[in-house]
Protein backbone atom coordinates (compact mmCIF):
# COMPACT_ATOMS: atom_id res chain seq x y z
CA UNK A 1 0.00 0.00 0.00
CA UNK A 2 1.31 3.52 -0.69
CA UNK A 3 0.50 6.52 1.28
CA UNK A 4 0.21 10.10 0.28
CA UNK A 5 0.17 13.19 2.40
CA UNK A 6 -2.37 15.78 0.59
CA UNK A 7 -4.11 19.35 2.03
CA UNK A 8 -7.16 20.16 -0.18
CA UNK A 9 -6.10 22.81 -1.98
CA UNK A 10 -5.78 21.63 -5.73
CA UNK A 11 -2.39 22.26 -7.28
CA UNK A 12 -2.59 24.06 -10.53
CA UNK A 13 -0.60 21.55 -12.30
CA UNK A 14 -1.50 18.11 -11.78
CA UNK A 15 -4.87 19.17 -10.61
CA UNK A 16 -4.69 16.62 -7.58
CA UNK A 17 -4.20 17.71 -4.67
CA UNK A 18 -1.32 19.70 -3.26
CA UNK A 19 0.91 17.49 -1.40
CA UNK A 20 1.99 18.34 2.16
CA UNK A 21 5.75 19.20 1.51
CA UNK A 22 4.69 22.05 -1.10
CA UNK A 23 2.11 22.99 1.87
CA UNK A 24 5.11 23.19 4.35
CA UNK A 25 7.27 25.54 2.03
CA UNK A 26 4.38 27.52 2.18
CA UNK A 27 3.50 27.95 5.03
CA UNK A 28 7.11 28.33 6.43
CA UNK A 29 7.69 31.34 3.79
CA UNK A 30 4.33 32.83 4.36
CA UNK A 31 2.96 31.44 7.95
CA UNK A 32 2.52 32.70 11.23
CA UNK A 33 4.56 30.26 12.98
CA UNK A 34 5.98 30.35 16.53
CA UNK A 35 10.09 30.39 16.96
CA UNK A 36 9.78 26.61 17.57
CA UNK A 37 7.36 26.01 15.20
CA UNK A 38 9.40 27.53 12.51
CA UNK A 39 12.46 25.78 13.26
CA UNK A 40 10.73 22.09 13.63
CA UNK A 41 9.15 23.09 10.20
CA UNK A 42 12.38 23.76 8.95
CA UNK A 43 14.67 20.66 10.27
CA UNK A 44 12.37 19.05 8.13
CA UNK A 45 12.52 20.42 5.27
CA UNK A 46 16.01 20.16 5.69
CA UNK A 47 15.99 16.26 6.09
CA UNK A 48 13.68 16.32 3.09
CA UNK A 49 16.10 17.87 0.84
CA UNK A 50 19.03 16.06 1.94
CA UNK A 51 17.50 12.25 1.82
CA UNK A 52 14.63 12.46 -0.70
CA UNK A 53 15.56 12.33 -4.41
CA UNK A 54 13.38 15.17 -6.40
CA UNK A 55 13.04 13.42 -9.39
CA UNK A 56 13.55 15.14 -12.80
CA UNK A 57 10.54 13.56 -14.52
CA UNK A 58 8.61 16.10 -12.33
CA UNK A 59 9.62 19.24 -14.12
CA UNK A 60 8.37 17.62 -17.32
CA UNK A 61 5.83 19.76 -19.21
CA UNK A 62 4.29 15.83 -19.96
CA UNK A 63 4.54 14.96 -16.73
CA UNK A 64 2.59 17.54 -14.91
CA UNK A 65 -0.31 15.68 -14.02
CA UNK A 66 2.31 13.27 -11.98
CA UNK A 67 2.08 12.70 -8.05
CA UNK A 68 4.07 11.36 -5.71
CA UNK A 69 3.60 8.57 -3.19
CA UNK A 70 6.02 7.07 -0.32
CA UNK A 71 6.49 2.99 -0.67
CA UNK A 72 5.44 1.42 2.85
CA UNK A 73 9.26 1.36 4.01
CA UNK A 74 9.78 4.75 3.35
CA UNK A 75 9.41 5.07 7.20
CA UNK A 76 11.79 7.21 8.28
CA UNK A 77 10.39 9.78 5.36
CA UNK A 78 6.68 8.91 6.46
CA UNK A 79 7.42 9.36 9.93
CA UNK A 80 8.64 13.30 9.08
CA UNK A 81 5.53 13.16 7.33
CA UNK A 82 3.54 13.16 10.37
CA UNK A 83 5.43 15.94 12.08
CA UNK A 84 4.59 18.19 9.24
CA UNK A 85 0.88 16.84 9.07
CA UNK A 86 0.51 18.05 12.88
CA UNK A 87 2.25 21.39 11.91
CA UNK A 88 0.26 22.32 8.76
CA UNK A 89 -2.96 21.05 11.04
CA UNK A 90 -2.30 23.46 13.64
CA UNK A 91 -2.42 26.13 11.35
CA UNK A 92 -5.74 25.67 9.75
CA UNK A 93 -5.05 23.31 6.45
CA UNK A 94 -6.57 19.75 6.52
CA UNK A 95 -4.28 16.94 5.90
CA UNK A 96 -5.77 13.80 4.48
CA UNK A 97 -3.14 10.71 4.24
CA UNK A 98 -4.21 8.92 1.40
CA UNK A 99 -3.72 5.24 0.77
CA UNK A 100 -4.19 3.42 -2.39
CA UNK A 101 -2.18 0.24 -4.43
CA UNK A 102 -3.68 1.96 -7.75
CA UNK A 103 -1.34 4.63 -8.47
CA UNK A 104 -1.68 4.55 -12.61
CA UNK A 105 0.89 5.13 -14.84
CA UNK A 106 4.30 4.82 -13.10
CA UNK A 107 7.12 7.42 -14.61
CA UNK A 108 9.47 7.27 -11.88
CA UNK A 109 10.88 4.75 -8.73
CA UNK A 110 13.20 4.60 -6.33
CA UNK A 111 13.93 2.99 -3.15
CA UNK A 112 11.29 5.71 -0.77
CA UNK A 113 8.89 7.08 -3.60
CA UNK A 114 6.87 6.61 -6.98
CA UNK A 115 6.01 9.42 -8.86
CA UNK A 116 2.79 8.62 -11.47
CA UNK A 117 0.22 10.09 -13.33
CA UNK A 118 -3.26 8.42 -11.36
CA UNK A 119 -5.88 6.91 -13.04
CA UNK A 120 -8.59 9.12 -15.40
CA UNK A 121 -11.41 9.78 -12.94
CA UNK A 122 -9.00 9.39 -9.76
CA UNK A 123 -9.12 12.84 -7.53
CA UNK A 124 -6.28 11.85 -5.59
Amino acid sequence: MFIRFSILARDTDSGSRTGILVAAHQLRDEGDLSVEEHEELRTCLVWFNENLAIPQVLKKAESRRAISWFKPNAVDAISKMWGLKRILELHGLHVEVLKSTHLGTVLYEDDWQVVAIPPKGHGY
